[in-house]
């Protein structure tokens, strides 16, 4: 057997890729605005194939070498649901769902054909429909779209309106700070009927380098921006007024690593 020897690209390319990481979560932290800032103006509006993987579309470049991904991701999904479920004593019966975040709508999908009526909430138009357009070819479930701010998750909570299940996947790592994920799980505990139940998927901080939260550079770190040691993440769910039920971790799945799901009931009587 041969190897081959890293090019001195490589190794360029290695080494700024690592000093990138370092200067973003030991350098100087920009603000939370101004993350929120770069955040809306990336999400807001469709720039080009990466855009597009990172949004999830069905037949993006993250899925191009696995045609099959972009539906296992959503049935993956439905199946923790559905295993938190059975866990917190929830009972599926077409419930009306909201799916934050929703994406290119691998999860949506999953779920339609098992919902009474769905709300995709998204960033972008675009996305929300891209999203309506693939549930729309598996299932007529009552589908309301709903475009919501980066840095005002609250004012979609009227076109909302109360749902039976809240999920929320690949998004808080997205957001633009712990704050900023706090916010959508407050938003969870509002928009929860009584007896409704939260799943949400977090990216979480083992204590290593690698999973440190970025401080700087939204757009060029998008993926790893926001982390959540285990411990931290269950009390913010506390503290938004919803009840921790199951935890499962996932060190590595098809996309990325470290991810954890909470599955969370939602107050037993309406918010005041």
């Amino acid at each position: 057997m041969t190897t081959t020897s890293p090019t001195l690209r490589d190794r360029l390319s290695v080494g700024r890729a690592r000093l990138a990481r370092t200067v973003a979560t030991w350098g100087p932290a920009q603000s939370p605005a101004r993350r929120a800032a770069d955040a809306a103006s990336y999400w807001s509006r469709e720039r080009d194939h990466h855009w597009r993987s990172n949004s999830h579309f069905r037949g993006s470049p993250a899925f191009a070498d696995d045609q099959d991904l972009w539906r296992r991701v959503g049935t993956e999904h439905l199946e923790i649901v559905r295993t938190a479920a059975r866990a917190c004593g929830w009972t599926w019966s077409s419930p009306r769902v909201v799916d934050w975040g929703c994406g290119g709508g691998a999860n949506a999908v999953a779920v339609a054909p098992h919902a009474g009526e769905l709300v995709l909430v998204d960033l972008s138009a675009r996305t929300l429909e891209e999203c309506a357009r693939q549930v729309a070819a598996v299932s007529e479930v009552p589908v309301v779209r709903v475009e919501v701010p980066v840095d005002h998750p609250e004012a979609a909570l009227d076109r909302i309106g109360r749902c039976d299940l809240f999920l929320c996947f690949y998004v808080l790592e997205l957001v633009p700070s712990a704050e900023h994920g706090a916010r959508i799980l407050q938003v969870a505990a509002r928009a929860l009927a009584p007896g409704g139940m939260a799943v949400v998927q977090f990216k979480y901080d083992d204590g290593t380098p690698a999973a440190a939260p970025f401080r700087r550079g939204y757009v060029r770190h998008l993926a790893n921006m926001t982390t959540y040691a285990i411990p931290d993440f269950w009390q913010l769910a506390v503290d938004a007024g919803l009840g921790p039920r199951v935890l499962t971790l996932v060190p590595a799945n098809d996309l990325d690593r470290r991810y954890g799901y909470l599955a969370m009931t939602g107050p037993a009587t309406d918010p005041a």
